[in-house]
């Protein structure tokens, strides 16, 4: 688990295969699942990335997520679980946010060369990479 002393982001590194040049290139949500499609220049075929029964998902540009970036690099990878000083303690602030009395809530960010996600989920997700040939 990494902490920065500045900001009190605490989170950990779940992924961080083909991170260099990793691009979000798709968003697919159905009420049961969201599914983050990336593309790396060092893989032929996209990564999947699959949350069941998110509770909620921001896209933000990368740029719109300064407060981060002392702290995540996609060095370090392109899917974190955050811990402390996200989304979701954010949104913990406002009184009318009633997901964070659920038990279990997690807070996950993954990280593109121009657009990021931020996934509140109660499951970890699934990453499928694609076949290598």
């Amino acid at each position: 688990m990494d902490v920065d002393k500045d900001k009190q982001i605490i989170f950990d590194v779940i992924e961080s295969e083909h991170s260099e040049g990793l691009e979000i290139v798709g968003v697919h949500y159905d009420l049961q699942f969201l599914r983050v499609d990336l593309a790396s220049p060092t893989l032929d075929g996209r990564i999947s990335m699959t949350f069941e029964r998110p509770s909620g998902f921001r896209v933000l540009d990368e740029g719109d997520l300064l407060e981060f970036w002392g702290s995540l690099t996609s060095e370090q990878g392109w899917a974190f679980r955050i811990h402390a000083g996200g989304w979701l303690e954010q949104e913990s602030q406002r009184s009318g946010f009633v997901s964070q009395h659920h038990e279990g809530l997690q807070e996950y960010l993954i990280i593109g060369e121009n657009d990021c996600i931020s996934v509140l989920s109660h499951s970890y997700p699934t990453i499928v990479f694609p076949e290598v040939a």
